[in-house]
């Protein structure tokens, strides 16, 4: 696999504006189903030992730093296919039983013991599974982003929109929004 395969960057300008972004999905290469609108944020790294600047001073001022350094970049009219919404939707469909199933759980346990006279010892497993299902609740929930379903991330200067291993389609269609590649000079 080459690496112009393998990676794929949109100028920054170009995906928050979004009407040069292709008909086609970045992930599959299907034609696009919906388009949709997200940010993306760069990964920033901040320099320190955490568990040696765990005060309030430290933590602010590891916050300024990571602050002044990540990057959000706006992206517009992304396109989706079938399958993407539907992945999607199946993460957004798993994050809600664990969310709704755990709250229901941990919350009516606690309630039923409180409200009995001789609550069973049942109850505090059930209040416990309902709190880790609460928890992991989380996991489906950034798996459903926008940007992890698509396949795309920020630049660490924030200056493009990178897409890791694209499909064919989508680079083919990206080239013939931009129009041909300046050669080497």
């Amino acid at each position: 696999m080459s690496s112009d395969r393998a990676r794929v960057r949109i100028p920054a300008e170009l995906a928050a504006d979004g009407t040069g972004l292709p008909d086609r999905c970045a992930r599959h290469g299907r034609p696009a189903a919906r388009r949709a609108d997200f940010a993306l944020q760069s990964k920033v790294r901040v320099e320190g030992n955490r568990a040696l600047s765990a005060n309030a001073l430290s933590t602010a001022s590891r916050l300024s730093r990571y602050a002044e350094r990540v990057r959000v970049v706006p992206v517009r009219a992304w396109p989706l296919c079938r399958s993407c919404l539907r992945l999607r939707r199946s993460w957004l469909a798993v994050t809600l039983l664990l969310f709704v199933g755990g709250l229901t759980a941990f919350v009516g346990s606690l309630l039923v013991g409180v409200l009995s006279d001789d609550a069973p010892r049942a109850l505090a497993g059930a209040a416990a599974v309902g709190f880790v299902a609460l928890v992991l609740s989380a996991l489906p929930f950034s798996r459903a982003g926008l940007g992890r379903i698509a396949g795309a991330f920020t630049s660490d200067d924030g200056t493009a929109v990178e897409v890791a291993e694209p499909s064919a389609e989508f680079t083919a269609d990206l080239a013939r929004h931009r129009g041909p590649a300046p050669g080497p000079s």
